[in-house]
């Protein structure tokens, strides 16, 4: 009876052990169990401190509150701690560009309403040209390129008179290839030429016209200086000699009635 006894105290006490042990061992293995679940000390009722899964601290972050807001202003971005670093340059390079477009957009329009701006006056301004009425005599303008002309026609004048002065002093022979050469280079050197004979004295123009030896280019001389002659230009014509001799291109003053000097 009294090892019944004993082995029933054994078998309670390795009971109590296993028990205590199986406690010890749940509690380590879930540590965090008491922070979760707690017991009211009123009713024992179990209040878990863990939101309620439909509860909206339970929400999942949303892509609105991923992603960096930007204000109306175009201020830089306000960006999510959630977001890398690259991530962000990337965002801020992105509001930067915008910006930038944003001022070219604007002074572009600046520019263009400038120019229609211009554009405006301009018309107006030919506008008011056309309808105003002429004014009588010629501008400061005229007046000076009419006075440039007048010079450089003095100057050339001048410089004629020099070119008739050598031809007068050489041997026609001489003056003949050159006076050729001249009038064959252009049409506007066949008139320099004229003028230059008009100059000459009629003696030794009529000896050169001779010693031309080219009919046709003689009658060109003799038509032009006729036409100078009509139209009165601004070269005047050489004066007549004292003596009474027929002026030069009339018929009696041709060059083939001119003799040379000393003969019959």
């Amino acid at each position: 009876m009294k090892n019944l006894l004993f082995l029933g105290a054994v078998a309670l006490l390795l009971f109590s052990l296993s028990a205590a042990l199986s406690l010890w061992l749940n509690q380590t293995r879930n540590p965090a169990e008491p922070d979760k679940a707690e017991k009211q000390p009123g009713d024992g009722k179990v209040i878990s401190k863990a939101p309620p899964s439909g509860s909206e601290g339970a929400k999942e972050p949303t892509k609105e509150t991923k992603e960096p807001t930007k204000d109306k202003a175009g201020s830089t971005p306000i960006v999510s701690p959630s977001l890398g670093p690259t991530e962000a340059n990337l965002l801020d390079d992105k509001a930067r560009l915008e910006r930038k477009a944003l001022q070219i957009t604007m002074v572009l329009a600046d520019v263009q309403a400038q120019r229609e701006t211009t554009d405006e006056l301009l018309k107006q301004v030919t506008a008011a040209l056309k309808t105003q009425p002429k004014t009588q005599g010629p501008d400061a303008t005229e007046q000076k390129l009419q006075k440039e002309r007048e010079e450089s026609l003095k100057i050339e004048r001048q410089n004629l008179i020099k070119l008739a002065a050598i031809y007068d002093a050489m041997t026609p022979e001489g003056a003949a290839p050159n006076i050729k050469s001249m009038a064959e280079s252009g049409a506007g050197k066949l008139e320099q030429v004229a003028q230059i004979m008009m100059l000459m004295k009629e003696r030794n123009a009529a000896r050169l016209m001779e010693a031309l030896n080219d009919p046709a280019l003689v009658a060109q001389l003799m038509d032009k200086m006729r036409l100078l002659r009509a139209q009165n230009t601004a070269i005047a014509p050489a004066p007549a000699p004292a003596s009474s001799a027929p002026a030069f291109g009339t018929a009696a003053g041709t060059p083939s009635n001119v003799r040379p000097a000393g003969g019959p």
